[in-house]
């Protein structure tokens, strides 16, 4: 998100709550971290009441269902008026979300995505539903929070609003907590402790007061996995081991350490200059995920590639390439899954800096893998 956008607008997030109740949503965003966020100007949140485009002088919105069933179903037109009046205050395409039981489970990665707009409408539904033919004509986007059904979709927005607002530089105190969170790796966050050490005789682990930061990221990832395999081992089974390798000095190494950060909390580093690396026959397993930068203007061995002991059992890949052409790159690739590697993306770095950061690669390649 660019620090000044070019209509002159500050840098931020800019949400459109179409809503029946839009006090249900003022009101929640004026405590905590959103609040102070919103009085910043960080997060702008403006309600639309689809009340006010009805036609009807009680300002009803809703009518009985075609086909008969019970409840009723919220008009097209006010709804795609509502939608409208946020159109016309720029030409620009809007992602348009409307918050159903039938869309997509919110999860990080959907979030991260939509962290990267400059705006959203959220549409919040009511009663049986919204009519069809407005959905088909306006909505880009189907969003659920969770598998069950709540009385209008403003819930579904705030929890929306707060989980993309965390991604707004500014909006947290230390960014970092935004990036390496509960579920970066698909698992869950560690055990916190704070003062006093003593705690009705439950002592804070040794190793989190012994300073000696390795040990304690290891102690960290141990029990993010322990604690996922207790209380959501559906997510374990989607989890994967990040691997950041590279092969060409320090050319290569720089944008796979960066990637790797990007990828995974607890992601490890791979040298693949070191002959003796290269000499050792290495097997990937299915759940792990190789990030590969490779120097293709670097000397090779003399033994040729030097990736041929590197095997994997579908083991997903991405490869980043630096100097070389186009045929080099795809060779290389093609070698690497003939070795077993399933190539979720392959990229020359030079045209993916241009066309964006290690957070957006970062970002896509999740959204591959899982």
């Amino acid at each position: 998100m660019s620090e000044q956008r070019e209509s002159g607008r500050p840098a931020g997030m800019d949400f459109y709550v179409l809503t029946l109740f839009p006090d249900m949503i003022r009101q929640a965003l004026e405590v905590s971290i959103l609040g102070r966020a919103s009085r910043k100007g960080l997060i702008r949140v403006q309600t639309v009441n689809i009340r006010d485009f009805s036609e009807d002088r009680h300002m009803r919105v809703d009518d009985y269902p075609y086909g008969g069933g019970a409840g009723m179903v919220m008009e097209a037109e006010p709804v795609c008026r509502a939608i409208e009046s946020v159109e016309q205050r720029s030409q620009k395409r809007r992602r348009v979300i409307y918050l159903t039981p039938q869309g997509r489970v919110l999860n990080q990665t959907i979030v991260e995505e939509l962290a990267k707009e400059e705006e959203l409408v959220l549409l919040c539904g009511h009663y049986e539903g919204i009519d069809e033919r407005v959905l088909e004509e306006k909505v880009t986007d189907y969003i659920s929070i969770g598998d069950y059904v709540l009385t209008g979709g403003e819930l579904g927005a705030l929890v929306l609003i707060d989980a993309v607002s965390r991604f707004v530089p500014g909006v947290l105190s230390n960014e970092e907590s935004a990036q390496f969170e509960s579920l970066q790796d698909n698992l869950l966050e560690y055990p916190h402790y704070t003062r006093p050490e003593v705690w009705r005789g439950k002592a804070v682990p040794e190793v989190l007061l012994s300073g000696d930061h390795r040990k304690i990221e290891a102690w960290r990832h141990e029990k993010s996995l322990e604690r996922t395999g207790e209380r959501r081992p559906d997510l374990l089974e989607k989890s994967f081991r990040t691997v950041g390798c590279w092969y060409g000095g320090e050319r290569a190494r720089s944008p796979a350490e960066e990637l790797t950060r990007w990828v995974s909390r607890y992601g490890s580093l791979m040298d693949y200059d070191r002959r003796k690396l290269q000499k050792q026959c290495r097997v990937m397993e299915k759940q792990e995920l190789l990030l590969l930068a490779v120097d293709l203007e670097a000397e090779w061995p003399k033994e040729g590639n030097p990736f041929r002991n590197l095997r994997g059992r579908e083991t997903p890949l991405a490869l980043l390439t630096l100097r070389g052409s186009r045929d080099s790159r795809e060779k290389l690739g093609r070698f690497l899954t003939e070795q077993g590697f399933r190539l979720l993306l392959s990229r020359d770095l030079t045209e993916q800096q241009k066309a964006g950061g290690m957070d957006l690669l970062a970002l896509e390649i999740r959204k591959k893998i899982l």
